[in-house]
Order: C-alpha cells, then structure tokens, then sequence
C-alpha cells in the first residue's frame, strides 16, 4: 500500500521550464537547467532579452481567410505527394470544409499556410541553412 501512494506522488513540475524547452527544444549538449538566479540579480541586458518570435494572432477571420483560404495557381497533380498525420489531415478537412465552404482544397490551404511560414521565418531559416550548409573545401 505504501508504494503505491509513492507511486502516485507527482513531483513538482516548474512549468516555466517545460514551456521553455518546448520553444527551445533540447540541443545536442542536452537539457541544461539555469542557475537559480532571481530577475534582479541579473545583468539589465539579460532582464528583457526575449526570444523573437513572428506571431499573428492578432489578424482578424477576414484577414485569415484573405492569406490562408485563397485559390493557388498550380494544382496537387502538378506537385509532389506527402504523408501527413491522420490527425492533422481531419484537422486540415475540417478547415477547409467549414471555414472555406468547401471552395478550396486541402493542397492549396497547405501551399498558402507554406508560403505564409516562408515569408515569416525567411531570414531565420537562411541564417540558419548557412550555418548548417558547410562547405567541403
């Protein structure tokens, strides 16, 4: 009896820690945990240096449909298959049938959202395709 409620004892999980090292994930040195230093015995610079991000969850559903719900000039036929989860395929249909009033396919929605992350995260992926791409002489 006794170790079972050990074994339902949680530990106690620092969800500031989690959500950093899902943003972040976890690099080749592994997972390593800050020093315990409050906010105001670090340096200035250091208090407010924030990851940068691109979001857009301020546009409104009519600037959405406007850059993700509209027609693409190729077709799936022209392109090149991909396996997609389950899940997100039911997601994706969903999507498109309510949202886009089944007027749009899954393809073109997939090619707006594409071009939309290729735009956002440009310079990011550059840096970081450079960085990566090592030249052999």
């Amino acid at each position: 009896m006794d170790t079972e409620n050990k074994k339902r004892i949680t530990p106690d999980i620092d969800e500031e820690k989690m959500m950093n090292l899902m943003v972040d994930g976890v690099r080749k040195e592994g997972f390593q945990v800050p020093d315990e230093t409050s906010s105001s015995e670090l340096p200035e610079k250091e208090k407010f240096v924030k990851r940068k991000r691109s979001r857009t969850k301020g546009i409104s559903p009519a600037e959405y449909e406007e850059i993700f719900l509209k027609e693409v000039k190729t077709t799936a036929r022209h392109g090149k298959s991909v396996y997609i989860d389950p899940n997100h395929h039911k997601k994706l249909s969903r999507i498109v049938q309510v949202i886009g009033d089944d007027n749009i396919t899954i393809y073109a929605y997939l090619s707006n959202l594409l071009d939309h992350h290729f735009q956002e995260f440009e310079q990011q992926i550059t840096e970081r395709f450079i960085e990566k791409n090592k030249s052999i002489f």
